[in-house]
């Protein structure tokens, strides 16, 4: 039996589409007895509204950057959350930094977006709608995760630099294309990655990860056979063992 973790915006899903070879991939993958694993940046709310209307099959998800972790049927099997009074002093500050378009929170059970100026562009969560006022986000007490949408990558770079030099010490931030995506201290897809392990009876070498973007370092340098998406930045290319133009194309060399 083997094992493929994969992230999924930007390495399986595409402008909210997944391509039907890579859907025909992992299914032929799973069909053949190995595990398939989706590692995420998005909340587990996100992701599932996908996972069915694909109809794809995971054995494990791994969401909010290794934050949260559920089996296949979307039994919660681990949570962490942030430092509150760290998450609410990121959040105010969001308003005295220049091109945040947004934040959204995540209780661990919903998600919940403030609108910080509607002058900047939003490129993660633009049909995503307020349903809570900020003063109720302020005060809800309880933060999975949390994640800031810039107008530019190099923007939410810079963001994610700055945010891990002050608060660094009880979260870790990454820089995820336009978002930055921040979680506990000590989380991260690799983290997440090491639980789903514990369940897990494959092979060292038996275990593959894909990627493509700066939170799937910690994954990709977790195990021994791992792939970047060739559209990836060069930093996150380097620390693959390969570099794919695709899911099915990784399945195809490794079935």
């Amino acid at each position: 039996m083997k094992l493929l973790a994969s992230d999924f915006d930007g390495t399986l899903n595409y402008g909210d589409t997944i391509m039907e070879e890579d859907l025909e991939a992992i299914k032929a993958w799973k069909e053949a007895g190995n595990e398939f694993v989706i590692v995420t940046g998005r909340s587990y709310e996100s992701l599932k509204k996908q996972l069915d209307r694909y109809d794809l099959p995971v054995d494990y998800v791994v969401s909010n950057n290794g934050g949260m972790i559920y089996d296949g049927s979307g039994k919660e099997l681990m949570a962490t959350y942030l430092d509150t009074i760290t998450a609410v002093d990121i959040l105010y500050a969001m308003h005295e930094i220049p091109d945040v378009a947004s934040y959204v929170v995540n209780d661990g059970k919903q998600r919940y977006k403030i609108v910080v100026d509607p002058n900047v562009s939003e490129h993660r969560y633009p049909s995503m709608q307020p349903t809570l006022s900020e003063e109720k986000v302020l005060d809800l007490g309880q933060y999975a995760q949390l994640v800031i949408s810039m107008g530019n990558q190099m923007d939410a770079l810079e963001l994610a630099n700055q945010i891990n030099h002050f608060f660094g010490s009880t979260i870790t931030a990454y820089p995820n294309n336009f978002v930055v995506d921040i979680v506990p201290k000590g989380v991260s897809k690799g983290s997440g990655m090491d639980f789903v392990l514990t369940y897990s009876s494959v092979d060292d070498d038996s275990i593959y990860a894909i990627g493509d973007s700066y939170n799937d370092i910690p994954l990709l340098e977790q195990v021994e056979n791992s792939y970047a998406i060739a559209t990836a930045p060069e930093e996150v290319q380097e620390v693959a063992s390969e570099t794919v133009s695709s899911i099915s194309e990784l399945i195809q060399k490794n079935m």
